[in-house]
């Protein structure tokens, strides 16, 4: 055989060997991942509250579920252990409150109790309440992770987002540029919110260890609605004139597109590998997940009654559901189903 044809045969081996690498991962893929047909998850679907009342703004942390209703004539925080399904109180005073979020054993609320809104807390494992910020601005839109509080704070005329934390007792200000700033996360030792400064709105970031603000969406529609844990960052995106789902890795500086259906995403939530968000494809308004790794998406709860703002943390969902005709909260827990051999 000559030199080209032995030239020639070594190629097509090698293509061959690339084409067998392809197959070979893309079986693996589909095994792991599941298929239209095959989901990698089962949906294990229960009640969190039914009561006549409406529930709004739900939020979980490691089984922990969160809310406010208005059974007593006015918006109070409620909790509920899933495990135990046991239902207790937040705080003590009979205020108006909103926006709660919880972070371990600690839930933190806007409070209008003073006449305007303030930050308050509640320590569920000591039973204490505890004022976080009562200055006579606006203190709205709280979010928490261990012992760091962030929120949008009116104090100086706009919308700025301000911090405290929880073990040294001292706030901070986080962002006062002149521009609006509103719908804070916190994750670690990052902070994100919404910024209009220019004239679109996009995310912004600051990093609590290195001091230093930074911008993570550069595109001239509106990004809106951020959601952070640990380095994974989602958000409302509208660059395709609807609203869709857009993620972003602040390890590595990568944006990535989570669900670009031309029907509109909205109020996106994510706990490490997973994103959940409130979905408009089918008639009604459902729940519609997404495994990142995998980047494998499913749904969540397709009931014909209107859902919405759903949260996540480990593989348990919550979200408002409108089935019994009033706002009530349910959940579902995520079952791995066991891979076919």
């Amino acid at each position: 055989m000559t030199s080209k044809g032995r030239g020639m045969k070594a190629k097509r081996v090698a293509v061959l060997l690339f084409l067998a690498a392809i197959i070979v991962a893309i079986c693996f893929a589909v095994r792991y991942c599941g298929s239209d047909s095959d989901a990698n998850y089962e949906i294990e679907e229960f009640s969190v509250i039914t009561n006549n009342a409406w529930q709004r703004h739900p939020v979980l942390d490691n089984g922990i579920a969160i809310w406010v209703d208005d059974r007593n004539a006015d918006w109070v925080v409620y909790g509920y252990d899933i495990e135990s399904s046991a239902p207790f109180n937040i705080g003590f005073a009979l205020a108006r409150a909103n926006d709660p979020v919880i972070s371990g054993n600690i839930v933190v609320w806007s409070d209008n109790r003073n006449g305007n809104w303030d930050i308050y807390g509640y320590n569920f494992a000591s039973q204490e309440e505890f004022a976080i910020c009562t200055d006579p601005g606006t203190q709205t839109s709280p979010a928490i992770d261990a012992n760091t509080v962030v929120w949008v704070d009116e104090r100086n005329g706009n919308a700025d987002i301000y911090g405290f934390d929880l073990d040294s007792r001292i706030e901070f200000a986080v962002c006062t540029d002149r521009a609006g700033q509103t719908s804070p996360d916190v994750s670690r030792s990052n902070i994100v919110w919404v910024d209009g400064r220019k004239s679109n709105l996009d995310i912004y970031g600051y990093n609590l260890l290195s001091n230093s603000e930074f911008r993570v969406t550069e595109d001239l529609k509106d990004q809106y609605d951020p959601a952070l844990c640990g380095s994974t960052l989602v958000w409302v995106d509208e660059r395709e004139e609807n609203a869709d789902i857009y993620g972003y890795d602040l390890e590595i500086g990568e944006e990535f597109p989570i669900c670009t259906h031309k029907s509109e995403q909205i109020t996106p939530d994510v706990d490490g590998n997973l994103v959940v968000w409130r979905d408009a494809r089918d008639s009604s308004l459902n729940i519609y997940a997404y495994e990142i790794g995998c980047k494998y998406e499913f749904c969540i709860c397709s009931n014909p009654a209107e859902q919405m703002s759903p949260a996540i943390s480990g593989e348990t969902i919550i979200w408002m559901d409108k089935r019994n005709g009033n706002w009530d909260i349910y959940g579902g827990n995520l079952i791995k189903k066991e891979s076919k051999e």
